[in-house]
């Protein structure tokens, strides 16, 4: 599977989606050009952000990062059904297209989150968002 293919999916996947937090932020495709053999680890994550090495970092596996998206609450209604399931979608998407996702939080209160993985041609591929957290 191509480049091209991933960042259309993962818009298709995303779109009109929006990360629930204190803020709701949309998601964007995100390409980390230029470091196709780096290690997808702290250091890389932070020079991806643009953050110096001692910037608040969290690593996460993504069911745990979309844990509370994907289950509907009882009296979420029709609606929040469906944005349950288009989270479910969501994750299934992103694990079929990039291999070892996972989500990185860089921040504080407000935190930019990236959901990377690496794509079949070796490069760093996910999406990209914000959540608020005070």
């Amino acid at each position: 599977m191509d480049l091209k293919q991933i960042e259309t999916e993962l818009k298709a996947a995303t779109d009109g989606l929006l990360m629930l937090s204190e803020t709701d932020a949309p998601f964007e495709f995100y390409l980390a050009e230029n470091f196709q053999g780096e290690e997808l680890n702290e250091e890389t994550v932070l020079k991806l952000a643009g953050m110096p090495a001692d910037y608040p970092y969290e690593e996460m596996e993504l069911g745990y990062f979309f844990r509370n998206m994907t289950q509907a609450r009882p009296d979420a209604g029709e609606k929040g059904l469906q944005q349950a399931n288009r989270f479910q979608n969501l994750e299934k998407k992103l694990q079929e297209l990039l291999q070892g996702v996972k989500v990185y939080r860089i921040g504080e209160t407000q935190k930019l989150v990236l959901i990377l993985g690496r794509t079949p041609g070796g490069e760093i591929a996910g999406l990209k968002t914000m959540v608020v957290e005070t």
